[in-house]
């Protein structure tokens, strides 16, 4: 009796091997329709443009360099503007240069006082020299 147990067993699992790796395979679902948006038409104008990245320069461009230094006050022209010669460009902030003359000024103006007297007495010595033969 305990071989007839045994082959009935082995026979259930011999069939349940059977069945699942039978070479019929089961059909694959069909694919879902997909979602689409539905919108009404409607004609009008669409805006066209670009977007490009560049450098733009102009058709002469000059080099500035400032010939002092200071704080500049005012720009006295537009960017891209025509500029003309001899036109102001920009004015910078004077009281540095006129604190600057104020100093120099008592020193320079005996200096040259001094000078003078120096530079008046040698030519009247000259001249002496000369009238005299």
């Amino acid at each position: 009796m305990a071989w007839v147990a045994v082959g009935e067993v082995a026979m259930i699992l011999v069939l349940l091997f059977i069945a699942t790796h039978s070479g019929a395979k089961p059909k694959p679902l069909p694919p879902t329709a997909p979602v689409v948006e539905v919108a009404t038409v409607e004609q009008k104008d669409v805006p066209i443009y670009g977007e490009w990245i560049g450098t733009l320069t102009g058709q002469v461009n000059a080099g500035i360099k400032a010939q002092v230094t200071g704080y500049l006050l005012t720009q006295s022209y537009k960017e891209g503007s025509y500029v003309r010669k001899g036109q102001p460009l920009f004015e910078i902030d004077p009281r540095p240069f006129q604190a600057r003359s104020i100093r120099q000024r008592p020193a320079s103006a005996g200096r040259s006082a001094t000078g003078s007297r120096r530079s008046a007495a040698r030519h009247a010595e000259a001249n002496q020299l000369k009238s005299h033969p």
